[in-house]
């Protein structure tokens, strides 16, 4: 099969052509309400609890379109859990992680025939736009933190939890955290060649302060990355369980590892 260029890189991404915000002048207006502190104070409350999450990756560039799928429940204060990567459409179809004392236990990525291999979270890269470090959950937030320009939109139903959107801009860094030696370089070549790299940020926080939706976005024109995650079950216990035999590896990389 066709690989998918999940990158959204080279000549496909430098003939996008960025969307921008604009802003025209007028007449005086009245201070914008600060929305930041309502957005970080559920970042980081999620930060410290748990929590179950359905997220989607879908990719749109090249002409072709896909969708991975990352489930699993975390610990976000304890820095442990459980997710499964499936992507029906590639070569390889599923992969099981696990995160528990600072390692990254692997199974199902490619060259590891199967077996679980492990790799120091600290040295887990991200490869494609957007993408976590082996869909590490704590890094969506981390790129959350960089949000700003946020404005107050509708309220609405997340999973039948009345919750608030708020809109906002994802800062530079966000699309660059813990990116591979090849991501940074590729990103450098998109700024280059149409500038600031529009990126787009959304989360649903509910009437407990929590963060029960969250959504990133890059559009170019020919290109789109999206990523959305759903939270649900806060505060329930997350039960980790460490593969017994794992092979030591240095890096793990493919579609589904981000």
């Amino acid at each position: 099969m066709r690989r998918p260029h999940l990158a959204l890189t080279s000549a496909a991404l430098l003939l996008c052509a960025a969307c921008s915000d604009t802003k025209t002048d007028g007449a005086a207006e009245s201070p914008t309400p600060d929305y930041g502190p309502t957005v970080r104070t559920a970042v980081a409350a999620m930060g410290k609890s748990t929590a179950a999450f359905d997220e989607k990756v879908e990719i749109t560039g090249d002409g072709q379109n896909f969708a991975i799928g990352v489930k699993g429940r975390f610990d976000f204060g304890g820095d442990k859990g459980i997710l499964v990567v499936d992507f029906p459409e590639g070569g390889i179809s599923h992969v099981d992680e696990v995160f528990a004392d600072n390692k990254v236990y692997v199974r199902g990525a490619a060259g590891l025939d199967g077996e679980w291999g492990v790799i120091d979270r600290d040295k887990t890269e991200a490869h494609y736009l957007l993408r976590a470090p082996l869909n590490d959950p704590e890094h969506l937030l981390r790129q959350l933190g960089t949000m700003h320009k946020i404005s107050k939109e509708e309220t609405g139903q997340v999973n039948g939890t009345a919750a608030v959107r708020y809109h906002g801009l994802l800062g530079a860094d966000a699309l660059t955290l813990r990116g591979s030696a090849k991501l940074r370089e590729q990103t450098n070549q998109l700024r280059g060649a149409i500038g600031e790299v529009p990126m787009y940020a959304d989360t649903w926080v509910d009437g407990q302060s929590r963060l029960v939706r969250a959504r990133l976005r890059c559009d170019l024109g020919q290109g789109h990355v999206a990523v959305t995650v759903d939270f649900t079950d806060h505060g329930k216990a997350v039960k980790v369980s460490v593969p017994g035999d794992a092979t030591p590896v240095s890096s793990v990389s493919g579609v589904l590892t981000g």
